[in-house]
């Protein structure tokens, strides 16, 4: 191959991302991370991509039962599931996502309890195997209604994970929510609809405001307009955005 044939190559446009190339991609990360945390003990898993729905606030879940399998019983599996809305937020927020729902997976596979309260309440088991594998915690006390579910990968797992061989530019496409669907109903051209509205669905003029740390630029969405937040990596209080 020329130079010149590299770079015409090199130029050519990226095929387009698909839900089947993310799919994949989600499976490649769910064995990696098998492998790498769970010492390849989880048994195969249905990865799914669905919208949230009704748990709007939700980034994934994984069933508390196999719910596929075959007729005959003989293969049966749970379900991960990553809400469609959010796939294309970060990617290590995705990672975090499904490394989250493993963690739970490898509790119910074992017959380990984790959750109390309809699934709705972390405790500290929950808690104890997130922090062996890298996860921090910005507030060492419990969340009153969710425990220790307020869970996020530290920087030493975040640098282990891009480390490895899953491809972050994958994760582009996203399930556009309600308030882009209306607008598009109501006449606008899907640019103007992006314009108004994000992934979530979250109008740009909704009630919600912004804060981020003036350091590090990680930020909030709150419906209070004043609020006290410190950053837990930098010790900074948020200012509005």
């Amino acid at each position: 191959m020329t130079k010149q044939d590299a770079s015409t190559v090199a130029n050519l446009p990226l095929p387009p991302v698909t839900i089947e190339s993310v799919t994949q991609e989600l499976h490649k990360a769910f064995n990696l991370f098998n492998d790498a945390f769970f010492e390849g003990t989880l048994p195969v898993t249905a990865i799914t991509i669905q919208s949230s729905g009704h748990r709007r606030l939700s980034m994934g879940w994984c069933s508390m039962k196999p719910v596929w399998g075959t007729k005959d019983a003989s293969q049966q599996m749970y379900e991960i599931n990553l809400s469609a809305e959010f796939l294309a937020d970060d990617f290590f927020e995705v990672m975090d996502t499904l490394l989250h729902e493993m963690v739970h997976l490898y509790h119910m596979v074992n017959d380990i309890q984790d959750t109390s309260r309809k699934g709705t309440y972390h405790n500290k088991k929950f808690r104890d195997k997130c922090l062996s594998i890298g996860f921090e915690y910005a507030n060492p006390r419990p969340d009153k209604q969710h425990g220790y579910s307020f869970v996020r990968i530290g920087q030493q797992l975040k640098d282990r994970i891009g480390a490895m061989d899953i491809n972050a530019e994958t994760f582009v496409i996203a399930r556009r929510g309600f308030n882009y669907l209306r607008a598009v109903e109501d006449g606008a051209t899907p640019e103007e609809a992006i314009a108004e509205t994000t992934y979530t669905g979250t109008s740009s003029t909704s009630n919600s405001i912004k804060w981020s740390c003036p350091t590090c630029d990680m930020s909030v969405r709150s419906y209070k307009k004043e609020v006290n937040i410190i950053c837990g990596e930098c010790n900074e209080k948020f200012v509005k955005s």
